[in-house]
C-alpha cells in the first residue's frame, strides 16, 4: 500500500475512534479551546490508529496540520 493510502486508511481510523470519544452535539458555536483540545487528542490517538490499520509507525501528515491551523487562524 502507498503512502497517501496508509494515510487515508489511518486517518479514517482516526476519526472512528475520535466519534467513538466525542459523540457530537450539534451546537452553531464551537469555542476555539475545544477545537485545539479534539485536535491534540487526535494527535495523541495517531499511534494507535497507525497499529489499527497495520501502518506502522508514521508521522502524523503534515496537511492536516496545515489545515488544523488554517481553521484555528494561524498560517505557520
Amino acid at each position: 500500500m502507498n503512502t497517501e493510502k496508509k494515510d487515508v486508511a489511518t486517518l479514517i481510523e482516526l476519526l472512528k475512534m475520535a466519534a467513538e470519544r466525542w459523540p457530537h452535539v450539534e451546537t452553531d458555536h464551537v469555542l476555539q479551546s475545544d477545537l485545539f483540545h479534539e485536535d491534540l487528542s487526535l494527535l495523541e490517538m495517531w499511534p494507535e490508529a497507525c497499529r489499527r490499520t497495520g501502518a506502522g509507525k508514521r508521522e502524523f501528515p503534515p496537511a492536516v496540520i496545515k489545515l488544523w491551523k488554517q481553521r484555528l487562524g494561524r498560517t505557520n
